[in-house]
This record gives structure tokens, C-alpha cells and sequence, in this order.
């Protein structure tokens, strides 16, 4: 199964620069022509990459590439005054971040778009995995699920609704903790329509594939805690969005909170 890839930025490592980066001015044309083709799903980042629109790239030639301007007449203002703008896309389920220093309000085929210079260079991001966002508990963020629970050997299952903490998120999954015996959890079972409400975004319904089960501890009572690591199962695109704006913005206020600590 093809993930959807979280369009969040990516640190620039030694190692990307050497394996990850494109310079040959053809190779990256070549990336943002079939990136502009299969009309995929772009994100600018403006404000010091403390903000972002979801965009998607509308032509290009040697110079740069036009884009969709956003809903907001105030973010797109905002997105022509920033000095550095870092646009994170995906080409063939790869992630790919390129950076430019201007983005110009023009016309493209009658409708207001933006202008960008083309990127004299290019990344080509392949991650094993996701970011997973570690949430506490005082967080408050709940799964609501669906779960069937046998009545007896010759009735039909149960389907009861379970609210599960979350333990983490990311673009591709989430960590459910649950207790044994109050849940029956099974490795490869799926459960569709599945709720989380993400605080100031939104709720986002899901279906989840359950990965595997790992025991945490055991309290006095004998009984143990354990995590279900749970797969995304074609998730759509509104939803990876509310996904994207939510872990960047958890990871924004953790910057903050790291920095405030420090002074």
C-alpha cells in the first residue's frame, strides 16, 4: 500500500547533502514537471516556516514555476513579503523539499497565482518512517473505535464503542494504550471509521490496520498496559492535512517550549 506522505519539513542532514540533493538544473525541472502533471499536493511554507498554505504547482519553464495562490488575501500577502519560502511536495511516494527567496503575485491562465524562481537545488527525501509526535496524557487525546467483543460461543459479536488514549501520532499511524482484557485487540485486524478529535483543528475519521501489540507494564491487579501500533489505511487528503497542521503545530509549540527553558 502507497502512503500518503505528511508534507512537514524536513531537517537537512550531512548525509542529505550528499545523497538526497539535486543541482543539475534538468534533473529538478524534470522532479517539479511530473510533481505539476499529477497535480499533487504542495505545501509553501512562509513565516519563517512558522506558517503554510497547501498549493499545487500549475506550470513551470527554465526560469520558475507558477502556483495557486491561496483562499486568504492576507496569508498570500504575507507569503509575497516572506524573504524564504520552503515548498515540500512528493514525487514518485518520495518526499521532496526545495527552498526560494521570492514569490511574486502574478496571472496564470486568467486566475491570481505565485511566481517562483526556479531552485537551483532540490531534495529527495526518502524516510523509513514517519515523525511520531509523543502526546502525554494530559493532553487529552482520545481514539473513539468501534469494537466487536464476543457475547458467548453461539451468539453473534457485540459491537461496542471504545474511547482509547493516544499515545502518539503520526502521518502514518497511531499508538493506542489500552488495558488486557478490556480490549481484544488482534495483529492485523481492521477497524473502519475510527475518531480522533485533534484540539483547534478538528475531528478526522479514520481506518485503522492494527500493526502490532506491545505489553508496557502490569499494575498490581496483575493486569497488563499495553500499545497497539495502528496503520493509517488510505487515508485521504483533507485528513492528511488536519494531520500535517496538527503535528506542526505540536512541534512548533515543543521548539517553544525548549527555547523558553533555555533562558
Amino acid at each position: 500500500m502507497n502512503k500518503d506522505i505528511p508534507l512537514t519539513i524536513e531537517s537537512i542532514t550531512d548525509a542529505d547533502e550528499k545523497e538526497c540533493r539535486i543541482s543539475s538544473a534538468k534533473q529538478i525541472e524534470s522532479v517539479l514537471h511530473n510533481i505539476a502533471e499529477a497535480g499533487t499536493n504542495t505545501a509553501l511554507y512562509y513565516n519563517s516556516k512558522r506558517d503554510f498554505i497547501m498549493t499545487t504547482i500549475l506550470d513551470l519553464d527554465e526560469d520558475g514555476l507558477w502556483v495557486e495562490q491561496g483562499r486568504s488575501a492576507t496569508e498570500n500577502h504575507h507569503i509575497t513579503e516572506s524573504h524564504k519560502i520552503t515548498a515540500v511536495s512528493s514525487h514518485h511516494h518520495v518526499k521532496v523539499q526545495f527552498v526560494v527567496n521570492a514569490a511574486s503575485s502574478v496571472t496564470y491562465d486568467g486566475q491570481p497565482a505565485f511566481f517562483l524562481p526556479m531552485p537551483t537545488s532540490l531534495y529527495r527525501l526518502q524516510r523509513r518512517e514517519y515523525f511520531r509526535l509523543s502526546l502525554l496524557p494530559a493532553e487529552q487525546l482520545r481514539c473513539i473505535i468501534d469494537v466487536a467483543r464476543p457475547k458467548g460461543p453461539d451468539t453473534s459479536a457485540e459491537v461496542t464503542q471504545r474511547t482509547m488514549p493516544v499515545m502518539d501520532i503520526s502521518g502514518g499511524g497511531v499508538g493506542l494504550a489500552f488495558m488486557e482484557g478490556e480490549t481484544d485487540f488482534v495483529q492485523g485486524e481492521t477497524y473502519s471509521n475510527c475518531q480522533i478529535d485533534l484540539p483547534e483543528i478538528g475531528s478526522i475519521y479514520v481506518t485503522i490496520v492494527i500493526k502490532n501489540i506491545v505489553p508496557l507494564s502490569t499494575n498490581k491487579l496483575g493486569k497488563t498496559l499495553k500499545r497497539a501500533g495502528c496503520e493509517f489505511k488510505n487515508i485521504d487528503g483533507p485528513t492528511t492535512v488536519k494531520l500535517q497542521r496538527f503535528i506542526t503545530d505540536k512541534q512548533r509549540l515543543m521548539a517553544a517550549n525548549a527555547s523558553a527553558s533555555l533562558l
